[in-house]
């Protein structure tokens, strides 16, 4: 999704999401092996091959995501990079992990 579909989307959830309620979503980073990829359409997103399938992926660095979350509370946050074997090719896969709680 481009980064206004990820913005349409977050904040859809947050309205649906009660008070109190929490919501656990991750972004991919720029650390992703995957960024740079593809035929670029906006700042960080990327027309890419999946599974044989074009697919738009959007990579966030590692504050930007926040300002989905400025009336929620940030619980947990972690940018995680996990090195894989994928396809017989090393890998790096990147993301930011969030658990966010909406305010009562």
């Amino acid at each position: 999704m481009t980064k206004k579909d990820i913005t349409k989307s977050v904040n859809e959830i947050i309205r649906v999401l009660k008070p109190g309620g929490l919501c656990c979503i991750n972004f991919l980073s720029l650390h992703d092996s995957g960024f740079g990829e593809g035929k670029q359409l906006g700042e960080n997103e990327f027309l890419q091959m999946e599974r044989g399938e074009q697919v738009i992926h959007t990579y966030y660095d590692i504050d930007e995501a926040e300002f989905h979350f400025k009336d929620m509370k940030i619980l947990f946050k972690e940018n995680r990079i996990l090195e894989r074997i994928y396809g017989g090719q090393k890998i790096k896969q990147g993301y930011i992990d969030y658990i966010v709680q909406k305010m009562q």
